[in-house]
């Protein structure tokens, strides 16, 4: 087998893979949403306030860290994609590695800014101000 087919089933197969482990986290993401709603309808059924609407301003503070990590993500796979094609296609490994990882390192630090506003951010809602207690419903003799 030749270095470029060589290259080229690793490139395939990491591509494949990349593309199952985004369905797997789609899907994984999608459960999670689904059980959480489940949990907030109960909660309302037995008349609780579900614990996320009393302190929904200080909870939604480190909502952008997960964004970050995934735009983040994306960002250092494209400049590494970029590299790849780049070096391959021009014949040029330096030119390659020199734009691909212009982008690679914008990725890095959009991966620092969530893990740093992660930590920034209520660990979480415990610190938060017990909400008002539920009067309990009338009932009807």
């Amino acid at each position: 087998m030749e270095m470029e087919q060589l290259f080229g089933m690793v490139f395939l197969t990491g591509m494949i893979a990349g593309v199952l482990v985004i369905f797997m986290a789609i899907r994984q993401r999608s459960q999670f949403l689904e059980m959480q709603h489940r949990e907030r309808m109960a909660m309302i059924e037995r008349g609780m306030t579900p614990e996320h609407a009393a302190g929904r301003g200080l909870a939604r503070r480190g909502a952008a860290a997960p964004r970050f990590m995934t735009l983040g993500i994306i960002t250092v796979a494209l400049g590494l994609g970029l590299m790849s094609i780049i070096s391959i296609a021009a014949g040029e490994p330096e030119v390659g590695v020199g734009i691909g990882g212009a982008i690679v390192i914008v990725g890095t630090a959009l991966i620092t800014n969530s893990l740093v506003s992660r930590h920034m951010a209520p660990a979480s809602l415990d610190a938060l101000p017990a909400p008002p207690p539920v009067p309990p419903p009338d009932r009807l003799e």
